[in-house]
């Protein structure tokens, strides 16, 4: 009898594993129709940035706490975040490669990755990619987490999903603490949404709130003599209320979940040189506005301009020529003989 043979085919070791030839695959390819141009411009480099889009993902393996806190995070991110609910068998501190794949396929700049095991349990990972390469990332221990669901009767109502989050750190060690400086500039990067020059009163509906203490963030990671680096999440409903003064509302905060304790493990810091090109600006934003010639404003905010014609003749623009609009007193021509009354010789008859 003869034995069957295997139809799988081996792959070497020198051979990059599937995703490193769809990642090359997404970077290489051209539209091909005016749809897919417009897909691909949407994906260029901008002088404005779109707003960051976050991608929550889940492990091989992940607890009912992470889940959750996904859950939360996505609620928090909407409309700018997408959530895989499936398990993905990804590593991002071995072999960050599918990972950064990911975040290219789904056009995010932000990501939140969970997993859960025994030497690490309940583990949360966020970070920041730049250039379809992950710039960052910080390894979180999910210590006491509440979900938005326990908060639902005694929000008030809550906020809307796309209302721009007011972010309040508290603690001076967010100002003296070198790595807490860092971790306030990713988490304003995480959750700060699309950034905006102002914002009315009305539309504060929402506020999110870090909170940390110094002890133990100078030293190495882990921290010192015991002390852990806990950073502490909370998230507030704004309700403006009536006040005995009359020039502002009093404002009442009501907890709207979730409510996170979250010890730090292990952080990984952006490199110098894609640092550098992350935070470069082109010059078109730093250079000023050309002043527009002849525009002003008028007092209602319309926008009036001037413009300069040379002087036009209008005897010689060209018109339709009509019969009827012929010049008065002059005589028609006459062939023939020579009969014939001239231009005011009456009609016969009178």
């Amino acid at each position: 009898a003869t034995r069957a043979t295997s139809t799988r085919t081996h792959r070497s070791a020198a051979e990059p594993p599937p995703h490193h030839l769809s990642l090359m695959s997404l970077e290489s390819r051209r539209a091909k129709s005016a749809r897919g141009r417009r897909f691909l411009a949407q994906r260029e480099p901008k002088l404005v940035e779109n707003p960051r889009t976050a991608l929550l993902a889940r492990g091989q393996k992940s607890s009912a706490v992470v889940n959750e806190l996904l859950t939360d995070l996505f609620c928090l991110k909407k409309p700018h975040a997408k959530h895989f609910r499936r398990h993905n068998a990804v590593h991002p501190w071995e072999d960050a490669t599918p990972l950064e794949f990911l975040c290219q396929k789904n056009d995010a700049s932000l990501f939140g990755f969970g997993t859960h095991s025994k030497k690490r349990p309940h583990n949360l990972v966020l970070g920041r990619c730049f250039d379809h390469r992950i710039l960052d990332m910080y390894e979180f221990g999910v210590e006491a987490s509440a979900a938005m669901a326990g908060f639902a009767r005694g929000a008030g109502g809550g906020a809307s999903g796309e209302a721009k989050p007011l972010l309040q750190f508290n603690g001076d060690g967010w100002e003296n603490v070198v790595e807490l400086k860092e971790l306030r500039a990713f988490l304003l990067d995480w959750f700060g949404g699309k950034p905006a020059e102002a914002i009315a009163p009305l539309a504060l509906e929402r506020v999110i709130a870090f909170s940390a203490s110094p002890e133990g963030w100078g030293a190495a990671d882990g921290g010192s003599g015991g002390s852990r680096r806990i950073v502490r999440l909370r998230q507030y409903s704004v309700k403006l209320q009536k006040s005995a003064e009359a020039t502002a509302p009093h404002v009442a905060l009501r907890e709207m979940g979730p409510r996170v304790d979250l010890v730090v493990r292990r952080v990984q810091r952006p490199a110098p040189d894609l640092l550098r090109e992350a935070m470069r600006q082109p010059a078109a934003s730093s250079a000023a506005p050309k002043k527009a010639r002849n525009v002003s404003h008028s007092k209602l905010g319309g926008r009036e301009g001037r413009l300069h014609l040379p002087k036009q003749d209008l005897s010689q623009m060209p018109t339709a020529r009509m019969k009827g609009l012929g010049k008065r007193g002059v005589a028609p021509k006459q062939g023939g003989g020579g009969g014939g009354g001239g231009p005011c010789a009456p009609p016969p008859g009178e």
